[in-house]
């Protein structure tokens, strides 16, 4: 146990803090219930709920600040936030934001919690899935835990999970800095690591979620499509530099609180690394100042 990453983690970081009284206690299975009552997972709303987004609630998906999200689903629907809506009355929400939101609730009631960038192995079988958790910490037992607030009634249905989504273990989410470690040790193949929704795979793409993951680890919870700083392109080959750059990352990442001011340190003090205010939002294909 780090006292120090338990305290840094039990308090808001900037798109984590919000002035809200209705907030449920932070027991994590309430937490989650309260979240699936307000997000839906937009690209599912039709298929999975058979539910038509306004463009106000599909275009949620790109808010980073929780409070802001708050207030565009109190304008949707204004019952209080521990009523969970109906399908058609939620915001539209990719795994991101389920795990922010997640992390949100938590840390308001002084619980520590981080959202944790990696892979799903539970939505294809054989492949790794670009996605997000929560990880909270477990006081009974002294240890991180990890939920995913995105696996409803339905999304378990529809792709057979038959884990806990409260208790998601490590093979079937896998951090971007364990990716990463197996990949350079020859034990993954980065073709099975990215999206398939858009046929994107590579190890362009587990260095792309090491470094979303870095900055979540620092309470700079970011879109999943964000872009700056360190990486490559599909298609190009990294250079040395990089790949030792991304092999610090994953060393810290992977055990965040043994070596937590390292890696506060190494976020902070590198330019590669670190979200300097303006990021491309690629999936709207623009700079945008944060």
């Amino acid at each position: 146990m780090n006292v120090d990453s338990l305290a840094y983690y039990a308090t808001p970081g900037r798109f984590t803090a919000v002035d809200d009284a209705e907030l449920p206690p932070g027991d994590i299975g309430k937490v989650v219930e309260v979240v699936q009552g307000l997000l839906i997972y937009d690209l599912a709303a039709v298929p999975f709920y058979n539910v038509e987004l306004s463009p106000q609630q599909a275009e949620a998906i790109h808010e980073r600040d929780s409070d802001r999200l708050l207030t565009t689903i109190r304008a949707v629907d204004s019952r209080p936030l521990c009523e969970a809506r109906p399908a058609g009355n939620r915001v539209g929400a990719r795994c991101h934001a389920f795990s922010r939101l997640t992390v949100t609730m938590l840390r308001s009631a002084g619980h520590p919690a981080r959202a944790r960038c990696g892979f799903g192995a539970y939505f294809r079988p054989g492949w790794l899935e670009d996605h997000w958790v929560a990880e909270y910490w477990n006081p009974t037992i002294e240890e991180w835990q990890m939920a995913d607030a995105q696996l409803d009634e339905t999304w378990r249905a529809m792709i057979g999970f038959t884990g806990d989504p409260l208790h998601v273990s490590s093979s079937e989410f896998v951090s971007a800095g364990h990716a990463w470690q197996a990949w350079r040790r020859g034990d993954l193949d980065a073709g099975r690591c990215g999206l398939s929704s858009i046929g994107e795979h590579g190890a362009h793409w587990i260095a792309h979620n090491l470094r979303l993951d870095l900055a979540s680890l620092n309470k700079v919870e970011m879109l999943p499509w964000d872009v700056w700083g360190a990486g490559w392109e599909p298609g190009e080959l990294p250079t040395e530099a990089v790949l030792e750059l991304f092999d610090r990352v994953a060393a810290l990442t992977v055990d965040p609180d043994t070596r937590f001011a390292d890696l506060r340190a190494l976020y902070e003090s590198d330019d590669s690394l670190r979200m300097d205010g303006t990021v491309l939002n690629v999936a709207l294909g623009r700079s945008e100042a944060v």
